[in-house]
C-alpha cells in the first residue's frame, strides 16, 4: 500500500513537473531571439573576448617602464699595505625615461587597436541581428504559405465534394470529377510540402540562434513592416559614416601608421637616468649620471620595412572595403526598388483582380454558366497571384534588412550598446 502511495505521488510530481514546464515554454517574440543569439553565438562572445584582450593591451601601453634595481655587497681585504677590512656594498637605481616620440605613437597604434575590437564587435552583433531577422522572416513567410495552402486544401475539399455529389446524380462528366479530385490531391501534396518548409524553417531559425533555444520553441508572429528607406546617396553616406565594417578597416589604417612612426622614432636614443652608490670602511661614492642607448649596429630597417607594408596592405584593404560595401548597397538597393515594385503591383492589381476573376468564375460555375475547369483555373490563378504576393513581401523584408544590415541602422547599434 505505501509503495503504491509512493508511487503515485512521483507521478503526480511528474505531472506538476510537466504541467509546468509546458507553461514556461512560452512563445518568443523576435527580440527575444536576438538576445538569445547575441548570448549564445561563439563568434560574437569571441569578439567580445577579443574587445577585452585589446584594452589590455592599450593599459600596456600607457605604463611608464620599471626602475632596475641593483644591490651588491661583499667584504674588503688589505693583501699589502695599511688599508682597512671591512664590509662593502652598492646600490644602483635606473629609471628608463618614456620618450614622448616613442610613447604617443605606441599609445595611438593601441587606441586605434581598441577602436577596430570594438568595431568588430559591433560588426559581428549587427551580422547576428540580421541573420535572426532573416531566418525569422523566412519562417513568417513559410507559416503565411502554410495558412493559404490549408485554405486552398479545405477549398478545392469542397469543389470536390460537391462535384462528386453532381457526378452521383448525373449532373456532370467523369472528367470534371477527377479533375476536381486532381486539384484537391495537389493541394494536400502542397499542405504536406509546407508543413515540412515550416520545420525546416524553424530548425535554420534555431540554428542562427543557437543550441540554447529548445527545439519545441514556438515564435509570435510578428507582422512584416516595410520602412521606406532614404535615396542611395543617402544611404552611401550613412554607410561610410556608421558602417563598423569601414571603422575597423580606418582604425587598423590608423594603428598601422602609428607602429610605422613607433618604428621610424625608434632609431632615436633611449635615455635613462641612473643613481649608484658606493660604500667602504673608509669612504662613501655617490655617482649621478644618464644612460644613453645609442643605435649604432641596429637602425631598425626590418621593422620599418615591415611597418610600411603593413599601413600599406591595411590602406589598400580599407579601398577594396569600401568598394565591396558600396558594391553590395547599390545592388541590394536595386534590388529593393524592384521588389517594391512588384509587390505594389501584386498588392493592389495582380492579386485583386485575380480574386475578382475567381468570384465571377465561382458565380458563373453556380448558375451553370461556365465550366468547372474554368472556375479551377480562375482559382488556381488566384493561388499563384497570392503565393507570388506572400513570397514579395518577405522578399521585401529580406532586402530592407540586408540594407539595415550594411548602413549599420543606429537604432541597432543604440540597442546593442545599451544590451537590449
Amino acid at each position: 500500500m505505501n509503495h503504491l502511495k509512493s508511487l503515485s505521488i512521483l507521478a503526480g510530481c511528474i505531472l506538476f513537473v510537466g504541467g509546468v514546464s509546458a507553461q514556461s515554454q512560452k512563445p518568443l517574440t523576435i527580440n527575444e531571439l536576438i538576445s538569445i543569439a547575441l548570448e549564445s553565438s561563439p563568434q560574437v562572445l569571441a569578439a567580445r573576448d577579443q574587445s577585452r584582450a585589446v584594452r589590455g593591451q592599450l593599459s600596456t601601453a600607457r605604463a611608464i617602464p620599471n626602475p632596475d634595481f641593483e644591490v651588491n655587497t661583499g667584504q674588503q681585504k688589505s693583501v699589502s699595505g695599511p688599508l682597512t677590512t671591512g664590509n662593502v656594498s652598492s646600490w644602483s637605481v635606473t629609471q628608463p625615461l618614456d620618450m614622448p616620440y616613442t610613447r604617443y605613437p605606441r599609445v595611438n597604434a593601441a587606441e586605434a587597436n581598441v577602436r577596430a575590437a570594438e568595431a568588430t564587435r559591433i560588426a559581428f552583433e549587427i551580422e547576428m541581428i540580421s541573420r535572426v531577422q532573416q531566418r525569422f522572416y523566412e519562417l513568417m513567410r513559410r507559416e503565411a504559405e502554410l495558412k493559404a495552402a490549408e485554405e486552398d486544401s479545405g477549398l478545392t475539399k469542397q469543389i470536390r465534394d460537391r462535384m462528386q455529389i453532381r457526378y452521383d446524380v448525373g449532373e456532370t462528366a467523369r472528367f470534371e470529377l477527377i479533375r476536381a479530385q486532381t486539384e484537391f490531391l495537389n493541394a494536400q501534396i502542397n499542405t504536406e510540402s509546407s508543413k515540412l518548409r515550416v520545420e525546416q524553417a524553424k530548425g535554420q531559425l534555431r540554428q542562427v540562434v543557437g543550441h540554447n533555444l529548445p527545439a519545441d520553441f514556438e515564435v509570435i508572429a510578428q507582422p512584416v513592416k516595410i520602412e521606406s528607406l532614404p535615396a542611395l546617396p543617402i544611404l552611401l553616406s550613412e554607410l561610410h559614416a556608421q558602417s563598423p565594417e569601414l571603422q575597423r578597416a580606418k582604425a587598423e589604417v590608423e594603428a598601422t601608421e602609428s607602429k610605422l612612426s613607433f618604428e621610424q622614432n625608434s632609431r632615436l636614443p633611449k635615455l635613462s637616468i641612473k643613481a649608484q652608490q658606493y660604500n667602504d670602511p673608509n669612504f662613501t661614492d655617490r655617482l649621478y649620471g644618464l644612460v644613453v642607448s645609442i643605435p649604432i649596429w641596429d637602425f631598425k630597417g626590418g621593422q620599418i620595412a615591415e611597418a610600411e607594408a603593413n599601413a600599406s596592405k591595411a590602406k589598400n584593404q580599407l579601398n577594396a572595403q569600401s568598394q565591396s560595401l558600396e558594391q553590395q548597397l547599390e545592388t541590394a538597393y536595386k534590388l529593393y526598388q524592384m521588389t517594391s515594385y512588384q509587390v505594389k503591383v501584386l498588392d493592389q492589381e495582380v492579386v485583386q483582380l485575380a480574386s475578382s476573376a475567381r468570384r465571377i468564375a465561382e458565380v458563373s460555375y453556380r448558375y451553370g454558366e461556365r465550366g468547372m475547369l474554368e472556375y479551377l483555373d480562375a482559382q488556381r490563378t488566384f493561388r499563384v497571384a497570392r503565393n507570388d504576393l506572400i513570397k514579395a513581401r518577405f522578399d521585401l523584408a529580406s532586402v530592407v534588412t540586408e540594407i539595415q544590415r550594411l548602413r549599420a541602422t543606429p537604432e541597432w547599434i543604440a540597442k546593442i550598446e545599451s544590451g537590449k
